[in-house]
């Protein structure tokens, strides 16, 4: 992977949150999963994203809906692999395959819907 997957982790974890049902490993590799199926796809390294959004992703990370009051999430990490096929092989219009696109919205619900017909 082109991608600087050891530098990014390195960020990854000055803002993981204690209290996530995912740990960072678990959110690693979800990371990880996108960033190399990103790659493979579109043909180069994902771009870079802030600190900020790389926050807000692993805190949405373990939920596929806005209620985050359970203790835990609502979604295995084991799911992303399916989750991330579905997600390339889906065609949407105007899309650059950013993982803030991925995180942002119904697109992982939908894909999870998908997930469940057995449409992979």
């Amino acid at each position: 992977m082109l991608f600087d997957f050891d530098r990014f982790s390195k960020i990854a974890a000055s803002v993981y949150t204690q209290g996530n049902p995912y740990s960072l490993e678990d959110c690693l590799m979800v990371f990880r999963l996108y960033f190399q199926k990103y790659e493979e796809y579109m043909g180069h390294p994902h771009p870079p994203i802030r600190v900020s959004q790389v926050a807000r992703i692993m805190q949405d990370m373990p939920w596929l809906h806005a209620d985050h009051s359970l203790p835990f999430g609502d979604i295995l990490p084991c799911v992303y692999k399916y989750l991330i096929n579905l997600h390339f092989k889906t065609k949407y219009r105007h899309c650059d395959y950013n993982i803030n696109h991925f995180f942002s919205g119904r697109i992982r619900e939908l894909r999870m819907h998908e997930a469940d017909a057995g449409y992979e």
